[in-house]
């Protein structure tokens, strides 16, 4: 079972873009996927959860509330209204332990996809309570997986842009690695960060990865700065460096933003972006 890691310790280049896209689109290729929401964010989790989605403005403004209310009251009473999650289980439950991890799976709109999703804030005192846990806490991700391995063909995780216990768990049990990157020189930092992470992880639990890196959010039109960085980028990485380039439009990316509707789906060259590279990738994960 191939498992995928996103992952870049720069945030902002399209990283949780790129998994929701993958996801999306190697289901759409008949091939079953669990993505696995490992980023206290929980921005891939919106897309998928019908119950976790954007409040509308409208129904923003047709909330009420008491003329006696206070802060605590109000980011309470807005909660509710943006998300109804009180009784669902999640990445945090599978890594403290508190849920088998199949509880913690729930079906999306797509077919062939599912989802461990992270719901709130939680992932943050998750971290704090795995490092002081004893044991292979690293392990416990690549364990519970162990458990539906047969029920899927590929694992796409979204990272969070840092390296914490969770993020250690998730790249313990992956094979595959995909590292947005955007142009520019802090994008550039990340990357070189991100990639000394891997290889001191490779190093200290002896795994190999296979490590790719994809150009993304490139703007359109002929510009030689974008175009000169991409060739330097394959000059220094080589086959390490994805064929496939995502380009970047401000309305696609809007309205994606905007209605929770992935790119891939969208009729436009970005969308066709990412259904190039889907099929790109999917000749290597067959």
């Amino acid at each position: 079972m191939k498992v995928i890691s996103i992952i870049n310790e720069k945030g902002g280049v399209g990283k949780t873009t790129t998994a929701i896209n993958l996801a999306c689109g190697f289901a759409q290729k008949n091939k079953k996927v669990l993505l696995v929401d490992a980023d206290a964010q929980g921005n891939a989790s919106k897309y998928f959860l019908p119950d976790y989605k954007p409040l509308p403005i409208k129904e923003f403004n047709e909330l009420t509330v008491s003329k006696d209310t206070d802060i605590l009251k109000s980011v309470r009473t807005i909660k509710i209204a943006l998300r109804n999650t009180q009784d669902k289980n999640d990445i945090n439950s599978l890594l403290l332990k508190e849920a088998d991890i199949k509880k913690c799976i729930y079906q999306t709109a797509y077919e062939k996809l599912s989802i461990i999703p992270s719901l709130g804030t939680k992932l943050i005192q998750t971290d704090k309570l795995l490092g002081s846990t004893n044991g292979l806490r690293h392990a416990i991700l690549k364990r519970a997986l162990r458990e539906v391995k047969n029920d899927y063909d590929m694992i796409v995780i979204d990272n969070a842009p840092t390296f914490n216990n969770i993020t250690v768990n998730a790249l313990f049990c992956s094979n595959n690695i995909i590292i947005p990157i955007k142009p520019g020189g802090f994008e550039l930092d990340g990357l070189i960060d991100t990639m000394e992470e891997l290889f001191a992880i490779e190093y200290e639990y002896e795994i190999e990865y296979n490590i790719k890196i994809l150009m993304n959010m490139i703007p359109r039109g002929n510009r030689p700065d974008y175009i000169n960085f991409i060739s330097k980028m394959r000059e220094f990485f080589g086959d390490c460096v994805i064929n496939t380039t995502i380009g970047y439009q401000d309305a696609v990316a809007s309205r994606s933003t905007m209605s929770s509707k992935l790119i891939i789906n969208d009729k436009s060259k970005i969308g066709d972006d990412y259904r190039y590279l889907v099929n790109e990738l999917a000749l290597e994960i067959d």
